[in-house]
């Protein structure tokens, strides 16, 4: 399924997760604890509104399942345009995924982040020697955020053939799926590792709960009302 993506695997190396505790990188963490030696989460602040929950939730994750951790900070990113951002804007609300124009730019882009992302994840993992990068894809998002795609994990390894001397490889185990997809298998891997629904911090805020008005949010909500478990995870969002 994700065959593009992660058919250059060895499952005798390590790799370098990007993780912030969303639907889309627990998944990524998870199937890179099951598929490589070994792994160690990246953690990015980059002055996001979301930053200090998912740095409370990336530590407990990591804590649960004995993963090392880096935190790296990109403050300077804070002053660019995105209602990501921690500057005054709030990111938008929805009633549903409905409500979202697919033509759009979205308010919530942040400029060329995971091209940063995974430049920065390769100069780490050519310095401390790990074989892969795993970023958390999806297709769901793919029409909306270029790089969520499979084109942009192919174009980053071809960079990473010039700009890195070690050529670490980008992979993802997402990337040719959708959010109820991801959750089929997050779900099962979740209770594989004895994994509870509160590690989970897929907002686009950092409220005591999830907002569930954010698009995050509210992907995260229809993948779990089609797996009739929204009643169950209604106690994490505020609405």
């Amino acid at each position: 399924m994700q065959e593009r993506s992660t058919e250059s695997i060895n499952q005798s190396s390590n790799a370098l997760v990007l993780f912030s505790s969303g639907l889309d990188s627990t998944y990524n963490l998870l199937k890179a604890k099951k598929n490589f030696k070994k792994i160690t989460a990246l953690f990015f602040d980059y002055g996001q509104r979301a930053a200090s929950q998912e740095y409370v939730h990336v530590k407990r994750v990591c804590e649960k399942l004995d993963v090392e951790f880096i935190k790296i900070d990109l403050l300077w990113y804070k002053n660019l345009g995105s209602t990501l951002l921690t500057h005054g804007l709030k990111p938008t609300v929805f009633k549903s995924l409905n409500d979202i124009n697919e033509k759009d730019k979205p308010a919530e882009w942040v400029p060329n982040r995971n091209g940063v992302f995974v430049n920065i994840a390769a100069a780490v993992a050519e310095s401390k020697g790990y074989q892969n990068i795993v970023i958390g894809v999806n297709l769901e998002e793919a029409g909306r955020y270029p790089d969520n795609t499979v084109d942009f994990v192919d174009r980053a390894n071809l960079l990473f053939e010039y700009s890195t001397l070690s050529k670490p490889r980008l992979v993802s185990f997402s990337s040719n799926m959708v959010k109820a997809d991801i959750l089929t298998e997050l779900l099962a891997l979740m209770e594989e590792y004895a994994f509870g629904k509160e590690y989970i911090w897929s907002c686009y805020d950092s409220y005591e709960r999830m907002c569930g008005r954010c698009e995050s949010c509210l992907r995260l909500k229809n993948a779990l009302k089609a797996h009739g478990r929204d009643g169950e995870w209604k106690e994490l969002f505020l609405r």
